[in-house]
């Protein structure tokens, strides 16, 4: 009788077929891995954008939380809430909610509502100040601790400096940046300052006419992807005099900027 041949892979065939297989999967997976990267790393850098720019919708429609208690001013602009029996009532005190103060330090990410004090007769005041940064200027600050929130750069992201032009400087230097968000009571007007060192208890030095640091110039936030694998940098711009969270934007180090992360 005949022998009877079984088709089948040899030895040789089998072994080249798992190796493929095997290099296609790892290609997918190291694909995947990247895409997964990128992906957190731009939603860290659009979270970031937005609490920003959530600030400016906080300081044109000003929400006084305290509804048990009065906010109250010294002469230094020292802050006090009464929770129990306030001696002036909501509202009619000398003190204002003038704006938003945030920092991010490196990770972390903390915003206050800023209270104001000014000793001036208002009445004089508003018609005799020269300018809005200067009746600015002239008020006692005060962070309300009430209103403190303190959040994170998601997906172990962090704000670093350009690594080239405008103020560069070695990437694993760690940086803070304050962002001082004024609402004028004279014009109504919308003033953005910041600063990479500040004092809570001076936040007035922080309030510098013309576009300069600390002032109103324009920063560029680069956010670092913490070690991740991604395929380029980016950065949250504050551009100079901004007034509104249109201000806020995200750009990349190909948009020809002065400066790059």
């Amino acid at each position: 009788m005949g022998s009877i041949s079984h088709p089948g892979f040899t030895i040789i065939e089998t072994m080249l077929f798992l190796a493929i297989t095997g290099g296609l999967i790892v290609a997918i997976l190291a694909g995947s891995g990247t895409a997964i990267n990128n992906q957190r790393y731009q939603d860290s850098v659009t979270t970031l954008k937005t609490t920003l720019q959530d600030q400016y919708a906080q300081v044109s429609s000003v929400n006084n939380s305290q509804s048990n208690a009065a906010i109250s001013c010294d002469t230094n602009g020292v802050v006090t809430v009464d929770q129990s029996s306030p001696a002036t009532p909501r509202g009619q005190g000398a003190c204002v909610i003038i704006g938003r103060f945030v920092s991010i330090d490196d990770t972390t990410i903390t915003a206050n509502s800023v209270v104001g004090y000014n000793a001036n007769d208002s009445s004089y005041y508003i018609a005799n100040n020269s300018s809005d940064i200067t009746e600015l200027h002239d008020y006692k600050l005060s962070l309300l601790s009430t209103t403190t929130t303190t959040d994170t750069v998601e997906w172990g992201s962090r704000i670093a400096w350009p690594v080239s032009g405008v103020s560069f400087k070695n990437p694993t230097t760690p940086r803070s940046i304050g962002v001082l968000i004024l609402r004028s009571p004279k014009s109504g007007i919308t003033y953005t300052f910041t600063a990479d060192s500040w004092s809570v208890t001076d936040l007035t030095s922080m309030i510098v006419a013309g576009n300069s640091i600390p002032g109103q110039g324009q920063r560029r936030i680069c956010v670092d992807p913490g070690g991740a694998v991604v395929a380029g940098g980016l950065a949250v711009m504050i551009d100079a005099y901004a007034s509104s969270g249109a201000g806020i934007e995200i750009r990349t180090n190909d948009m020809g900027d002065a400066s790059t992360c």
